[in-house]
């Protein structure tokens, strides 16, 4: 059964999946997917990888390789030698989907107030997930600028 965000053809594949895709230990390569959803907003996807043991490694943040293509990658490193795999894992991405909206709305003087107070709402949930000595007082600092009358709106 395919998910509301699909993730399909996933490379490196080898003769189907079949065979395990290869790579010198510290040599890069890329993993890509096609990564969708249903509707207009926006998605965001991860290579995670695993190593030789099953301990999960770092995530890399995969960009669109080009737009509307819904084609994502990202680069990847095994640090060792040993049966490495990796996972795509997408999501929802409410952020870009927001500063999409915002981006178009605001400089035309569409629902400006609605725009900006969705955006103060949506980054002070995002904040709560910030661990303070990674960024959260920044987050909020732009929950407060969004709620400040007296800050023009494209500021």
């Amino acid at each position: 059964m395919i998910g509301r965000i699909p993730v399909l053809d996933v490379r490196p594949l080898v003769d189907c999946g079949r065979r395990a895709a290869k790579a010198v230990a510290g040599e890069t390569f890329q993993v890509s997917a096609t990564v969708f959803r249903e509707g207009h907003d926006a998605v965001a996807a991860n290579v995670v990888l695993r190593d030789p043991s099953g301990r999960v490694g770092p995530w890399t943040p995969m960009r669109e390789l080009a737009p509307g293509t819904d084609r994502w990658g990202a680069e990847v490193t095994p640090g060792s030698e040993g049966r490495w795999t990796y996972t795509v894992e997408a999501w929802s991405d409410p952020v870009t989907t927001w500063r999409h909206h915002a981006a178009i709305k605001i400089p035309a003087g569409i629902d400006t107030d609605l725009v900006l107070a969705e955006g103060a709402a949506l980054l002070e949930r995002a904040a709560a997930g910030v661990p303070k000595k990674h960024g959260r007082e920044a987050v909020l600092a732009s929950v407060d600028a969004l709620r400040d009358p007296a800050h023009p709106p494209a500021a």
